[in-house]
């Protein structure tokens, strides 16, 4: 192995100043505590995670609005150094302390009743603070799917304007020459943003084992995909990351876009302050209720406090915070809002509902190839470069159900048997007593079963290097069948959600995850004596009830990808927010974070999250309200303003001032 020397490369952030040391002492500029908290704010964003930081920053570049971020976790300055590391996400991770929610679902009765933790960042930049930083969007047939589902004539949501918005959020540098001169990778400039918050590029090293991941993926019939993130993912290609190159930390939404900022007086971020409910004033009309502020405090035995908004709330508590947060504030399902004894402001069924997850399960070999668990356990000076601990896992692939049935023959009979199993389903599976729910589970199953069977990717693999002696690459479910809901049974906010994915619910996702397992292994035995013995499942676990059982037993569990619980969907089919991101019922109530996505994507979910919260950030702006704070109906619905429009702007600017010079020409 050779430990290069690695050029560090400079860059114009068009506005953001890359982090480097000398700016480290901005970090707490937007960050206060309880007596610098105004009464009133223009805009109060709840949660600031990976959306509510991006939200923050955008609303804020205008100095005469005022925006306050309540965060529920610490700020994260603690323990800053190990989230900056990008290795930190597997030997220092925050994982399982006081920075996660610990969340865990209940026992799941297709998986042995075993319950499954699900991670989340407890802290500012949310999971963005704590992920495996990979970035890789979804192809442009499921968000095309998505506008689709919605109805979305204005094409708002659809792949070429989210495309737009995800570029908008970023800073693409292409992997350094030293890197390109011993590790495979494909990259295509164009489908990447260039002066944006978010820096994404390669980690200066890599291991060697990557360069055997696209060669032995072709030997099984996947080809290599040399323009990776631009609308399509079938195929093998090692992903960039969310990590800037100027000092090889991690790019996520507090750096990216909160840390570098100059200092701004009209925004306040307060960490430590969980959002119990919303408040509602007397102000409603046929089309829902005006909402006052909310309530927030730091524990339950600390005393409530309340601030008031002018405009908008924007949910940014990500799938499992903002239904909860909907939930106590009276939103939702009636009949879980009478259970848990909260009173019913708004009859909402689609909250909580719909919810999603990836599985996944890794089959594990020996290696006699040094991996970057070798190197960190050696302690060697190199183990403790920035260039080392940048390396984080990058190989990637996506294949759709004819390669994980080794041919096309099988695949016309499983979607069938899975079309005709929708109605039945939509009788047993759906975990609702309303009938819109119903609707939009059988929108979403079509959707899944029609749109996305045979071609489009059903299957994620990704190649683990981290551990000492060991391979590992993952099998991970990228659309599910199988659905659930995320609800509370206590009318105290402080009380964990309850969360049931119902996995392995519907038949089809354990058939598709065992026969993802079996490509899996054939992917490794294109390896050849790179991989050396199973060590999981074993050489012993052969036929498909083998597999299965292995999977049910112990051997899959989340790949941290939830989504789904406050859909995009028209309330007929069990959504809980429209085309420009409101909840229904409520005036000036937004929902900006992954919860809205009404299926799963194959995809990593941080890209189109950062690019729904830009979409979402103009969206704001573009629209007008009266002297009450109230919005001006419709007022949303004019065509977005893209990365460009400032252009637009100077050019109107610069037409006027000659118009008022023309006298004098």
């Amino acid at each position: 192995m050779r430990y290069q020397s690695l050029i560090l490369a400079a860059f114009c952030g068009c506005g953001y100043a890359q982090l480097t040391p000398t700016l480290r002492h901005l970090h707490s500029r937007a960050v206060i505590t309880d007596t610098d908290l105004r009464s009133t704010y223009d805009y109060i964003i709840v949660g600031g995670g990976l959306a509510g930081l991006v939200v923050a920053s955008r609303l804020s570049e205008d100095s005469s609005t005022t925006v306050l971020v309540l965060e529920a976790g610490h700020s994260g300055d603690d323990v800053i150094e190990g989230i900056n590391s990008p290795s930190g996400a597997y030997y220092s991770s925050i994982v399982g302390t006081e920075y996660d929610w610990l969340y865990v679902t209940t026992p799941q009765t297709h998986m042995n009743n075993r319950s499954v933790g699900w991670p989340r960042g407890k802290i500012l930049g949310g999971s963005s603070a704590m992920n495996a930083m990979y970035l890789v969007r979804p192809a442009k047939v499921e968000v095309d799917a998505w506008q689709a589902i919605i109805n979305d004539d204005k094409k708002r949501w659809g792949w070429d304007n989210l495309f737009k918005f995800m570029k908008k959020a970023e800073n693409f540098t292409p992997p350094t020459e030293e890197l390109l001169s011993y590790t495979n990778i494909s990259y295509d400039a164009s489908t990447h943003g260039s002066g944006g918050p978010m820096q994404v590029t390669y980690p200066a090293f890599m291991i060697g084992i990557n360069n055997n991941w696209t060669s032995s993926l072709e030997q099984v019939g996947v080809p290599t995909l040399t323009n990776p993130n631009g609308g399509i993912t079938l195929g093998g290609f090692i992903a960039p990351s969310s990590i800037n190159p100027s000092n090889w930390t991690r790019s996520y939404s507090r750096s990216a876009y909160i840390d570098p900022l100059p200092p701004r007086p009209n925004l306040h971020i307060l960490p430590d302050a969980t959002v119990l409910r919303l408040r509602y004033g007397d102000s409603s009309n046929s089309r829902g209720i005006q909402v006052t502020g909310v309530e927030f405090a730091k524990d339950p035995q600390t005393p409530i406090s309340r601030v008031d908004v002018k405009k908008e709330v924007i949910l940014s508590g990500g799938p499992l915070g903002t239904p909860k947060v909907l939930l106590h504030s009276g939103v939702g399902p009636r009949d879980v809002l009478e259970a848990a004894n909260i009173d019913v402001r708004v009859t909402l069924p689609g909250v909580g509902q719909h919810l999603q997850d990836h599985l996944t399960a890794g089959v594990v070999w020996e290696t006699p190839q040094e991996t970057a668990g070798n190197i960190k356990d050696s302690g060697s000076d190199f183990s403790r470069t920035a260039e080392f601990l940048s390396f984080i896992n990058d190989a990637v692939a996506f294949v759709n159900v004819t390669a994980l049935f080794g041919g096309p023959d099988p695949v016309p009979v499983f979607q069938k048997q899975i079309i005709d199993a929708m109605e039945e389903s939509s009788k047993t599976l759906v975990p609702s007593i309303y009938p819109e729910v119903v609707e939009g589970y059988k929108a979403i199953y079509e959707t899944t079963a029609n749109k996305f069977l045979p071609d489009v990717a059903q299957l994620e693999m990704l190649m683990s290097l981290i551990s000492p002696g060991t391979v590992s690459i993952q099998a991970a479910l990228q659309h599910p069948f199988s659905t659930g809901r995320t609800y509370i049974n206590s009318s105290n906010p402080f009380d964990p959600i309850i969360i049931d994915p119902q996995y392995y619910s519907h038949p089809a996702d354990l058939t598709l995850m065992r026969q993802g397992v079996r490509f899996v292994r054939s992917v490794g035995a294109a390896f050849g004596d790179v991989l050396g013995q199973e060590l999981a499942p074993g050489p012993d676990v052969q036929t498909d009830e083998q597999i299965e059982a292995w999977l049910v037993q112990g051997a899959a569990s989340t790949q941290y990808h939830p989504t789904g619980s406050c859909a995009m969907l028209p309330m007929a089919q069990g959504g809980v927010v429209d085309a420009d991101l409101r909840v229904y019922g409520l005036l000036n109530v937004r929902v900006v974070d992954s919860s809205i996505f009404p299926f799963e994507f194959a995809a990593h979910l941080a890209s189109a999250t950062y690019g729904v919260a830009e979409q979402a950030a103009e969206l704001l702006k573009s629209t007008s309200y009266k002297a009450d704070g109230s919005v001006v109906p419709n007022s949303s619905s004019v065509a977005l303003r893209g990365p460009s429009s400032i252009f637009g702007l100077c050019a109107i600017i610069f037409l006027a001032s000659l118009s008022c010079l023309t006298p004098y020409l």
